[in-house]
């Protein structure tokens, strides 16, 4: 099967890529491992290509279409200007901004970041406007566009190459049928943080010494409540002056700090919700029919939280908020994900993550926390980050950095057009191209990125056909 572009993963990156380069009338095979159509938002899969990570490493799988990104939680965050000139994106911001701009008037939103900064304090106050969707693959209608052809529950297992140019890609499903994809134009992986590197690892023949390195996550760690009446008072001081689509929601605003380079999240509307809990422990089992039977209890928990939060909201008393903590982390290459001797069920080789985070990360994010502004009645204090975060913290959720862009092939592993330094028509897209992940959602830094690449693909291509 002959097709101008080969899509791999149909998460938020590879459904908007797709999406885009079909409306121009290219074909494309969108392929993606996932063997599941439904949507299961509560479920998080053990990644089954990872063999083993630190206990308080949590990578996170979903079995679907859509990837990852059906568990977001649809805010709409375009990494800041600092957070992108904190580290050389070798992309302008305001260029980020411009098909950001682009994808909000696509997807019916009417802002993209709302940010307001507190003259005498200079603390940076954002707001996550949510969009009114969860899964980009379901709202693009992705399925039902007959210029893109789905392989569900196929991995690549083989690249074909000439002279550095990807011509075909060999795929097979679970029960080891196999299909030759021939390629026109170009292949683009769009597979995340640790599904990228995976599969290039497995892939390519000539790899890239920094391919897999540099990992970097989002650690966050709940360090604190307040109560009700308190959490009102902070968000009618921060509460915006400004009028937005009905269709956005405003309802979560973040305090950013920022010190020597590093970004602290304060997210203060969380609910005090003991399923978040329970999360924490279901996420480390591995059986799968155990893990969703125990989803399937910590539903019924929530709902009897919920009955008494709606009783505690009158009295006052009971329901609190919590301080939810995100922090960003600077890559270090120590910080990697590497290839075993043990296969997943396509038959490639699986892997390991190593993560961690290092002593200067540590005393920074002490550092930030020690600089926090009082709220409502609470001033936060800490003495041991360290002992607190392997206790009470999570990460798992946004890994990055691990393709990172760079000006060559000795500090990075795509360009600025994120294509694949060593070859031609090979891309990468996701939170694998970052070269730092600041303390944003990076979800829609990942779909402007995926279509300022689209755009110039079509630009390209359009010329040679």
């Amino acid at each position: 099967m002959k097709f101008d572009f080969a899509i791999i993963g149909s998460g938020p990156a590879g459904s908007v890529i797709s999406d885009v380069l079909s409306k121009k009338g290219f074909k494309v095979a969108l392929i993606d491992r996932a063997s599941n159509d439904k949507r299961q938002q509560a479920n998080h899969f053990f990644c089954p290509y990872i063999e083993k990570s630190p206990d308080y490493y949590t990578p996170v799988f979903s079995n679907e279409m859509g990837g990852n990104g059906v568990l977001w939680h649809s805010k709409v965050y375009l990494l800041s200007k600092d957070e992108v000139e904190n580290y050389n994106w070798f992309i302008g911001y305001d260029e980020l901004k411009k098909y950001s701009d682009l994808l909000s008037r696509r997807f019916k939103i009417s802002n993209s970041l709302i940010t307001k900064i507190n003259k005498k304090s200079k603390a940076i106050y954002r707001y996550s406007l949510r969009a009114n969707f969860r899964s980009i693959y379901e709202y693009l209608k992705i399925k039902e566009n007959k210029k893109i052809k789905v392989f569900k529950g196929y991995s690549p297992i083989r690249l074909n190459l000439k002279n550095d140019i990807a011509k075909s890609i060999i795929i097979k499903n679970i029960n080891n049928k196999e299909e030759k994809i021939d390629i026109n134009y170009d292949l683009i992986f769009c597979c995340g943080g640790l599904g990228n590197p995976h599969l290039l690892l497995n892939l390519l023949k000539k790899k890239n010494k920094n391919l897999g390195k540099f990992l970097s996550d989002h650690p966050h760690v709940n360090l604190g409540k307040i109560k009700i009446s308190e959490i009102l008072n902070f968000k009618k001081i921060l509460k915006p002056n400004i009028k937005l689509n009905l269709k956005i929601k405003t309802d979560e605003a973040a305090l950013i700090i920022k010190n020597k380079n590093y970004f602290c999240g304060i997210q203060v509307d969380y609910k005090t919700d003991p399923t978040r809990k329970l999360t924490r422990i279901f996420i480390r089992i591995k059986n799968l029919k155990l893990r969703i039977f125990l989803n399937f209890f910590s539903f019924f928990v929530k709902k009897i939280n919920g009955l008494f939060y709606m009783l505690g909201f009158f009295f006052n008393r009971y329901y609190k908020y919590s301080f939810e903590f995100f922090f960003s982390q600077n890559p270090n290459s120590k910080n990697q994900i590497y290839l075993t001797n043990k296969f997943d069920k396509f038959g490639l080789k699986k892997a390991v993550i190593k993560w961690d985070l290092q002593k200067d990360d540590l005393k920074h994010y002490a550092e930030l926390l020690n600089k926090s502004p009082k709220i409502g009645s609470i001033s936060i204090k800490i003495k041991s980050f360290q002992d607190t975060f392997y206790k009470n913290g999570l990460s798992g959720l946004h890994p990055s950095c691990t393709t990172k862009i760079g000006l060559n092939d000795k500090v990075g592993v795509v360009n600025k057009d994120l294509k694949l330094f060593g070859y031609e028509n090979i891309h990468v897209v996701g939170s694998s191209v970052f070269p730092y992940n600041g303390y944003t959602n990076p979800t829609w830094t990942i779909m402007t990125l995926a279509l300022r690449l689209a755009k110039k693909l079509i630009k390209i291509r359009s010329i040679i056909r």
